[in-house]
């Protein structure tokens, strides 16, 4: 799909882009790369180090894991493109470097097998000297953490963009020319905006580090026949670990045998259900990770059971350090004001060569002294760069992230405040992010009558009859412990059983109590034969049999139901028909569903005849339930032309059923993609594919990098939503990672660019608003800027072309520059939110934050400002010279006016003051022009800063002129914009009145955006 890279550009390989990047290719046989991941992690360049010799022509590859980068030699034939491909695989995880394992299908392995194959034993595990040395080889088992952004880096990055480096590049021209003056007020003013920058970032990130820590853990283990507690780094290949409820698996491990086990691999797939666990072999290799059912993954809960299992991978080698390989590997984009600054950059950069140039040949023309020139060309410098722009858009951003910071929303960057604004697709993982994470009751079913269970929970009243002996039979027929803490009752068990002892708590039923009159005597746990778990009570009459499972296998056995009435009747075919029904339209909404019966017999001993002909209680569907106000955070995504996507390691009609509860296609036929669909698709179909679709079903990390990648590849910018491992390289690969939730063990908060410090979704909608409007108001400030600047140029260029020495001095310059670019620039940027904001669907020019065609309407403004100051300073020079210092004043007080007044009219570019509209008062931009006027005209009074600025005092006609050249840009440009409010008025009110719905009509469609 791809060409070989130029030095300096990503290489990309497959769909999925991983950072490797040609840094010296010229030598054949012989290149450099840069690999994303691997500097500071020694797994990375041991995986490569092993499997990089594995590609077509390699002879050597050596790995620093100090500088990121490798040396490889190959065969001069060989094609660089290709070894490039083959080391991108092994990021990923396609490829297996040779000693990585002696096989990777352990699923396919009998328990026998795989104990011959590690050389250990099944009963005894490791000899110690033996564990030791495969510590001492293979390496603990540890995961390189992803460090945190060291205050070096934070610092740093103040310096990186393009307009600082040229107000840099100034200074060092001031002080090569003998402006130390100059040199210093410019260093100061990028010395203030890295501080505030600084700030802002290290306090969001030393809030991120601070929400929670991981924790020391350990694990149990067995060696030469004794089981014992040890530190989870010591794990190595072939031990014998034991793992019960609530344990986190240390490992990645097959089973060898398994009580009644199950194990949330949510965070590794996406399955919101808990999986359960098998011994048995399975004979096909190529399985889903959520299909190995005889496998446990590191970093998965145990949420029920125990078992013992043989450790196949530990480190980097687990299912979860492959995800952190492919983290570490995956590219992460521009945002989008890094890219149009730099271009805004290059376009400031030629055009000061070429102002540079025209100087020069002017000066050249007539006579002047190099010194003399070169001063000129700093003053085209100086007037070129926008000393504003990144202080005001740091004070933005900051400004912003302080406003988000109260809301519970932590930006780690500050630019992706604006990244947000430029959103086109939202990415949703589903299992934790749309919903909890955690199963509950939903609805129950007795008879032919459902109970939605928050019914049940808001009528406050005991249930009674059937509907209270199916929540106590689902209590008694239950292994979860209820432990009473100083925050009130906490809940031991599955999630499963869990949910139901919650349910009926919420519902009123004292659980302790029953439990205590209904003492356990057996119980009969589920089974890969039997698929239900049954419990038998003593009672004052004998004894009472509980049970509940799977609906087909709990009806099997029941002769009568219960109905709603609370009478008994028999379970006919067509009852049992019904019943079948129900099941299967509760599990078409992605319920998972339970039957519950009971029967009460006059005996005391348990037999094989108890567990037949019970009475049928009704169904019980459980789902993980929706975060609240998800719904209508679709709905406003959706009017703010942000199309969403779910994407999801459920099956099918789980991802059909939440996406239609959530509304992903606000109310309309979901398109719903399986992983299976996507695996023979080309590169052009998967991009067509992602546009379309609102929900990716059964996907696996790597395919959800595939999905972003794909949508960017579309031209979309796209943020992902998640809070697990396996939404890590996504989170990365977007424009805008955003994590979730205020788990102290999510990884996802690592990787993220925002972070959304609470339990729901709330803070998502007044991020991407504070975004717009953060957006908007640089737009308003970066156009002020550059109007601003261009007039400076303008200026310099005539008065030298007309014969004047210098018509502004650097030092006037750059006193314009901070008195009307910086602090009016400051107050652009405080403009309020206009209300709909996120109701104003994305158009097409909102993807670039200045488009080129604004350009046009900038030089006419510029020029206007320019060729009324100028005038003014002709007066000057006609009356007293043109290189006289009251000339030159009468210049310079009018571009300051102008250029101050000037930001009122950049508060809109439709909005008058002469018009029938007009914008909200913005007072903090009232007081900075009235202080800089302020400023200005002390300017002219005292002596200090009019021998500091080469200024003289003028006289009374000569200030009404200086005024006029100020005012006059300000009413002409308020003027032509009264006349364009007046027209789109009236074109507003035309719409509105061919709109007007009548009655009977059907109401016109919202607006929604092409994609």
């Amino acid at each position: 799909m791809h060409t070989f890279a130029e030095p300096g550009r990503p290489k990309a390989s497959s769909r999925i882009a991983v950072s490797i990047v040609p840094i010296h290719a010229s030598v054949p046989g012989r290149a450099r790369l840069k690999v994303g991941g691997l500097q500071g992690s020694s797994a990375v360049k041991d995986l490569l180090e092993r499997g990089g010799r594995a590609a077509p022509g390699v002879s050597s590859l050596t790995g620093s894991d100090l500088t990121g980068t490798i040396l490889v030699e190959f065969e001069a034939t060989s094609d660089l493109d290709a070894i490039i491909d083959h080391l991108a695989a092994l990021l990923r995880g396609e490829i297996v470097a040779p000693s990585d394992a002696p096989h990777r299908e352990w699923h396919a392995v009998s328990p026998g097998r795989l104990s011959s194959m590690l050389e250990v034993s099944a009963d005894a595990g490791l000899s110690r000297d033996n564990a030791l040395g495969r510590l001492a080889s293979i390496g603990p088992n540890v995961l390189d953490s992803i460090q945190p952004r060291s205050s070096t880096t934070i610092l740093a990055g103040q310096f990186e963009s393009l307009p600082v480096a040229m107000l840099l590049g100034a200074a060092a021209i001031s002080i090569l020319t003998g402006g130390v003056l100059e040199a210093a007020a410019i260093v100061a003013v990028v010395g203030l905006n890295a501080a505030i920058g600084y700030q802002t970032e290290s306090r969001a990130e030393r809030t991120i580090q601070g929400l929670g820590a991981k924790g020391s853990r350990t694990a149990q283990v067995t060696r030469e026949g004794v089981t014992a507690t040890i530190p989870v780094q010591q794990i190595v290949p072939g031990d014998i670990i034991s793992v019960q409820r609530g344990d986190v698996v240390p490992a990645d491990a097959r089973l060898v045998n398994a009580q009644a086990l199950s194990v949330s691999e949510a965070m590794l797939t996406g399955e919101s259900a808990p999986i359960s666990k098998t011994v048995g072999t399975i004979r096909r290799s190529m399985v889903p990770l959520g299909a190995r059912s005889n496998m446990i993954y590191r970093g998965t809960i145990v949420t029920g059971g125990s078992g013992h299992a043989i450790v196949v991978a530990t480190g980097s080698l687990t299912q979860v350090g492959q995800i952190q390989r492919l983290v570490g590997a995956t590219l992460t984009p521009e945002t989008p004001i890094q890219r149009e600054l730099k271009n805004l950059g290059q376009c400031l950069g030629w055009l000061t060569l070429g102002a540079c140039a025209f100087l020069v040949l002017v000066g050249g023309l007539r006579g002047l002294g190099v010194l003399q020139m070169a001063r000129s060309a700093l003053s085209v410098a100086v007037a070129a760069v926008p000393e504003g722009l990144p202080m005001v858009a740091t004070t933005t951003f900051a400004l912003g992230v302080e406003r988000l910071r109260r809301e519970g929303v932590l930006i780690r960057k500050l630019d992706a405040i604006e990244t947000l604004a430029a959103v086109r697709v939202a990415c949703f993982d589903k299992t934790g992010t749309l919903t909890f994470g955690r199963i509950s009751v939903e609805t129950i079913r007795i008879g032919d009558k459902a109970y939605p269970i928050n019914d049940v929970r808001r009528s406050g009243a005991d249930p009674q009859g059937p509907l209270r002996s199916l929540l106590e039979t689902c209590c008694l027929c239950n292994d979860t412990e209820i432990v009473r803490a100083d925050k009130g009752l906490h809940l031991s068990g599955s999630p499963t059983e869990s949910c139901l002892i919650e349910a009926a708590l919420d519902s009123g039923v004292d659980v302790a109590s029953l439990r205590g009159r209904f003492a356990r005597i057996s119980v009969q746990q589920r089974s890969e034969v039997s698929r239900l778990m049954a419990t038998r009570h003593m009672t004052e009459d004998g004894m009472l049999i509980a049970m509940k499972g799977s609906p087909d296998e709990v009806l099997r056995r029941c002769g009568a139901e219960i109905r709603p009435d609370g009478t008994r009747r028999e379970l006919t075919p067509d009852r049992r028909a019904a019943i079948e029904k129900a099941n299967l339209e509760m599990a078409s909404r992605a319920l998972r569903v339970l039957g519950v019966a009971r029967k009460q017999t006059s005996g005391s001993k348990p037999t094989a005849e108890d567990t037949q002909d019970l009475v049928w209680l009704g169904l019980v569907g459980m789902a993980d339930r929706l975060r609240p106000g998800v719904s209508t955070l679709m709905g406003r995504l959706h009017e703010a032309g942000i199309h969403t996507i779910m994407l999801t390691g459920d099956q099918k009609a789980t991802a059909a059923a939440v996406g239609e509860r959530v509304g992903l296609n606000g109310g309309g036929k979901l398109a719903i993609v399986d992983s299976t669909e996507i695996e023979g698709m080309s590169s052009e179909e998967f991009v067509l594919t992602a546009r379309r679709a609102q929900a990716f079903s059964r996907v696996s990390p790597s395919q959800k990098l595939e999905i972003v990648r794909s949508l960017q590849e579309a031209g979309a910018r796209v943020a992902m939503i998640g809070d697990g491992v396996n939404d890590g390289p996504a989170l990365k690969a977007a424009d805008v990672g955003i994590a979730i939730g205020r788990d102290n063990m999510s990884a996802a908060r690592e990787i993220a660019d925002v972070i959304i410090d609470a339990d729901g979704l709330g803070g998502l909608a007044p991020a991407i608003e504070t975004g717009r409007t953060t957006r908007r108001n640089i737009r308003k400030t970066l156009r002020y800027l550059i109007s601003t600047n261009l007039s400076e140029i303008m200026l310099v260029l005539a008065g030298t072309s007309i014969g004047m020495r210098a018509p502004f001095t650097p030092m006037q310059l750059l006193w314009i520059n901070l008195i009307s670019d910086v602090l009016p620039g400051i107050g652009l940027t405080m403009e309020a939110p206009e209300p709909d904001i996120l109701r104003q669907a994305l158009e097409k020019g909102d993807s670039e934050i200045l488009p080129g065609r604004e350009f046009g309407s900038l030089t006419a403004q510029a020029t206007i400002m320019g060729g009324a100051a100028m005038a003014a300073g002709l007066f000057g020079a006609f009356r007293y010279g043109l290189d006289s210092p009251r000339t030159r004043t009468m210049t310079f007080g009018s571009l300051v006016i102008a250029q101050l007044l000037h930001a009122i009219t950049s508060r809109s570019d439709s909005e008058s003051i002469f018009g029938p509209r007009s914008r909200p008062p913005n007072h903090a931009l009232s007081l900075i022009i009235g202080g800089s006027m302020a400023v200005q005209t002390a300017g002219l009074f005292v002596p200090f800063l009019r021998r500091l600025l080469g200024i003289a005092p003028i006289t009374g006609i000569d200030a009404l002129i200086t005024l006029a050249g100020g005012t006059l840009p300000f009413l002409t440009m308020e003027w032509m914009k009264s006349g364009r409010d007046t027209v789109e008025t009236d074109l507003v009110w035309t719409r509105k009145t061919e709109r007007t719905v009548l009655p009977g009509d059907a109401a016109p469609p919202p607006k929604r955006r092409s994609r």
